[in-house]
Formats: C-alpha cells, sequence, structure tokens
C-alpha cells in the first residue's frame, strides 16, 4: 500500500471523530509514526509505507475515539515555538497562555529573578527561559504526576531550578525566601481557576486532563486569593505578579489584587477575552 492510500483510509477514520480537523490529525500522526516532517511526508506519498506503523496508528486512533485529547496521544505539543512533552497527570498548555509569557518578557530586565507558580508542564517556565537567557527563575509545582514533566521540559534550561512547591502552603513561600539570593522580581501564576461544580461540565477532552490543574475551589478564586497573600514572602515590594485568568474573572480577580495594594492592566487574548493581569504594588 501506498503511503497516499494509507493517508487516504486514515483520513477518512479520523473525518468520523473529528469532523473539522480529521485531515490535519491523519498528517500528524502519520509524520509521528514515521518520524518525519510533513513536507517529507507530502513529498514521498507515492513511496511503499511499511505496516510497522499499524500498532502506533490503531492505538491513537482508538485513544482519540474515546476522547482523548491529541496532545496526549502524541505525547507532545507546540507552546511559544517549542516542543512541550505532555501527558497523563500534566495540564496540556494553551495558546492564550502565551499572552501572560509575552508580558513578563517584556517586564524581565537582564539578572531579574522570577518564578513560575504551579507550572504544570513547565512550559511557561520554559519559554521565559529560552526566550530571555539573561533571567533566572524557579518553576513551582506540586503534582507528583505534573513534576516529571516540569523536569523533563526544563532540563536543558540551566538557568531554572524545579522545585516541588504547594502554592496554597505558607511554609513553603517561607522555606523558598529563605534559599533565594533575593527577593524575586517577577512571579507568574496560571492557576486552577474552574469553579468545582463546573468541572463536569467541561468537555470530554477537558476531562482527561487532571481536576487539580482545573479545581479553583468554589467560586474559582481559591488560588488568587491565596497566592496573592503569600507572594510577598518572595517578591519584592515592588515586584510584578502576573496571573491568568479564565472567563468573567477579571472583576473579582482585580479586587482581590486591589485589596492588597496592586494597580492591575489587563491584557485580552487572541479571542478578545480578558485573560491576562499585570499587577504591580502601588
Amino acid at each position: 500500500m501506498t503511503l497516499k492510500q494509507y493517508r487516504a483510509k486514515l483520513r477518512e477514520m479520523l473525518l468520523e471523530i473529528s469532523p473539522d480537523e480529521g485531515d490535519v490529525i491523519a498528517d500528524m500522526l502519520l509524520c509521528e509514526a514515521l518520524k518525519v516532517e510533513r513536507g517529507h511526508l507530502l513529498a514521498h506519498l507515492d513511496d511503499e509505507v511499511s505496516r510497522s506503523i499499524d500498532p502506533f496508528i490503531s492505538g491513537a486512533v482508538f485513544e482519540l475515539s474515546l476522547g482523548k485529547p491529541l496532545q496526549y496521544v502524541l505525547g507532545k505539543c507546540n507552546f511559544y515555538g517549542y516542543e512541550i512533552n505532555v501527558g497523563d497527570g500534566v495540564f496540556i498548555p494553551r495558546s492564550d497562555t502565551e499572552i501572560g509569557v509575552k508580558a513578563a518578557l517584556g517586564v524581565l530586565k537582564d539578572g531579574d529573578l522570577f518564578a513560575d507558580i504551579c507550572s504544570g508542564s513547565g512550559c511557561i517556565a520554559k519559554a521565559i527561559a529560552a526566550e530571555k537567557p539573561t533571567v533566572s527563575g524557579y518553576a513551582l509545582e506540586l503534582s507528583l504526576k505534573a513534576l516529571p514533566y516540569t523536569e523533563k521540559n526544563l532540563e536543558d534550561q540551566k538557568n531554572v531550578s524545579v522545585r516541588r512547591f504547594d502554592a496554597l502552603d505558607e511554609d513553603d513561600y517561607i522555606e523558598l525566601a529563605s534559599l533565594i539570593e533575593r527577593p524575586l522580581d517577577l512571579v507568574i501564576c496560571n492557576p486552577p481557576y474552574i469553579p468545582t461544580d463546573d468541572i463536569q461540565t467541561l468537555s470530554p477532552q477537558v476531562g482527561f486532563e487532571p481536576d487539580t490543574a482545573l479545581d479553583g475551589g468554589e467560586d474559582g478564586l481559591k488560588y488568587y486569593r491565596i497566592v496573592t497573600a503569600l507572594v510577598p514572602h518572595i517578591l519584592k515590594k515592588d515586584g510584578i505578579l502576573i496571573y491568568e485568568i479564565g472567563i468573567d474573572q477579571c472583576e473579582d480577580v482585580s479586587r482581590i489584587l486591589q485589596e492588597n495594594g496592586y494597580s492591575v492592566a489587563v491584557l485580552r487574548d487572541y479571542s478578545k477575552i480578558d485573560r491576562i493581569l499585570l499587577a504591580k504594588k502601588c
């Protein structure tokens, strides 16, 4: 069977699972199975295809049919131009989170120190550290399932240290404060912000992601309240605090920040939704 014929059959199966993206997913799976770029794939459609790729392709199609996110099936995704390893137990990076990275890069100066709280895959710390190698920081994550991904994705970033850290535990802030050379210049945090009762209403794909990366408490604001209260242990007095927020949370989280003495700027995501809060002590 030629690659062209194999590709056509795969597309037919995937279009039943994902009518809008089946064609694209087919090529992504073939590229992964054959370990080639898409340009090479398209240039060799008349080649005979090895059936050794059948187990991977069959398994991937089955997992996708159950609703498993493509990123988990492939074991990776793209964030800010970097390949990020993902899998069960770690939150899949979203493109809107790149807005927060851009905001951080816009204010960080050479020699600055930063922390990425609720780091998950480490994608935020990875992008910041890779784009600005003159800064150094910490990727802070609690989940024992997520931490191997944090470490894997940051293993080449010598300017970032990975630490297990509970964003809701004051003792962890105090311990970190005793270890860092001086207070941090910037803290960025993309916390769980889905109200607990809303998690069951999310799409089936999101259901594969860990609840610990989604559950923001009864009103979705638990992490914003606690992190804002505790971050002065590690953030300098005129430091920058950056939050990613959920839909319709801008007013509530801004109020939390303002009540703690911050002035707040709002940045919108690619869909023109309030998504990033850039805060600084007044």
